[in-house]
């Protein structure tokens, strides 16, 4: 990310949220680890790798959930919860293995503290998780503020973390924007009335192009450019 690329002579966006997996960080070999060590505990076969990435961005319960369906036995009430803290014992232990920067990340967050916009992650993953991740990565004085998947009573697609997110940094929520890669980082957005720019190659089903958000971009290197062209919008609420 060039220091010298162009940005709006405003203090918006005085704040980005960032989702983590598929965004900041590619964590799918990691997860994709955990989840069949898992399956094949119970006498499953292992998924695919690019099978597990299209289960990824509404929290571990529910990759769980779809990892179970997927090799045919849905889980439901007391088995998905046992399974579910099983993958976390499991997903705990291995976090950062294979876990590396998406491309621009780090260059981005750097950019971005030096200009003095606030950051935060805003993930459905659970806090204590992403945190770890969070300060392996050293992004830790950069990202203020980080919302796990259990800091809040909902989670992604419901705007609240966002809300959150704002009220942790001491912005207002029309200062900030989202950057994420899926439709439940999109989703939560325009349901919170939130700017969002959606980045290539994350995690999602649906055609990037298709999610919603008001800019789409190769990469987190293209971060700035994004920026200087995206308009201020006002949350609704």
């Amino acid at each position: 990310m060039s220091n010298d690329a162009p940005i709006p002579a405003t203090p918006w966006p005085r704040a980005l949220l960032f989702d983590l997996d598929g965004t900041l960080v590619d964590s799918v070999p990691d997860i994709a680890d955990a989840i069949n060590t898992v399956l094949v505990a119970e006498g499953f076969a292992a998924l695919k790798v690019d099978d597990v990435r299209k289960m990824i961005g509404n929290g571990i319960q529910k990759l769980v959930e779809r990892a179970f369906d997927a090799s045919g036995k849905p889980l439901a009430g007391d088995e998905l919860t046992a399974m579910t803290e099983r993958m976390m014992e499991v997903y705990g232990k291995g976090l950062t293995v294979a876990t590396t920067p998406m491309p621009g990340a780090l260059s981005a967050a750097a950019w971005l503290h030096r200009r003095g916009h606030r950051l935060a992650v805003v993930t459905n993953k659970p806090e204590a998780l992403s945190r770890e991740i969070v300060d392996h990565f050293a992004l830790d004085e950069m990202f203020t503020v980080v919302v796990g998947g259990d800091t809040c009573a909902t989670r992604k697609p419901d705007p609240e973390m966002l809300f959150h997110a704002c009220r942790e940094l001491g912005v207002a929520p029309e200062d900030a924007i989202l950057v994420g890669d899926s439709p439940a980082d999109v989703n939560a957005a325009l349901a919170g009335g939130f700017p969002s720019i959606a980045v290539r190659g994350g995690y999602t089903n649906i055609p990037v192009e298709e999610l919603g958000a008001d800019c789409v971009i190769d990469s987190l290197d293209d971060l700035a450019e994004a920026l200087a062209h995206l308009p201020a919008s006002v949350p609704s609420a």
